[in-house]
């Protein structure tokens, strides 16, 4: 099994790609596009786990991942301590980290929400009027 960290951005995604052993196979950026994610993952060796860490970018990254790797998790941001307190940061060893806690299974994983929900157009903002049932007055 080869396990795979993204450290995910809003132009680039960050990654490194480990084995059992925690031996790097392959390190690099790609840009955050479908063709670019397509043309990466055809470069991959298999078995693979896949592991990002939760961002605003990540719904759709998943999804698109979701059919080339035996797994797609995505980790709890606020649990990934780790790599937050590290002396050395920088996307590179962000993803090596994110890699090494999915090889030995301490990733805080969080839930991932169906695509049909994650779609769904968020709810309208409502008046305060329409939260009490009633026209909403004034005092002072």
């Amino acid at each position: 099994m080869y396990y795979i960290g993204l450290d995910v951005h809003k132009k680039t995604i960050s990654y490194c790609v480990k084995d059992a052993a925690g031996q790097i196979h392959q390190e690099g950026k790609i840009g955050s596009t479908r063709r670019e994610l397509d043309t990466w993952i055809k470069t991959l060796p298999q078995p693979r786990m896949i592991a990002m860490e939760a961002t605003i970018f990540t719904g759709w990254i998943y999804d698109h991942l979701l059919p080339h790797a035996d797994k797609v998790k995505v980790a709890h941001p606020l649990m990934l301590r780790a790599i937050a307190a590290a002396k050395r940061k920088n996307d590179r060893v962000d993803a090596g980290k994110i890699a090494d806690r999915l090889r030995c299974d301490f990733l805080p994983e969080c839930h991932m929400t169906s695509t049909e929900i994650r779609d769904r157009p968020a709810p309208g903002p409502t008046s305060l009027a329409e939260r009490c049932g009633s026209k909403a007055t004034m005092s002072g």
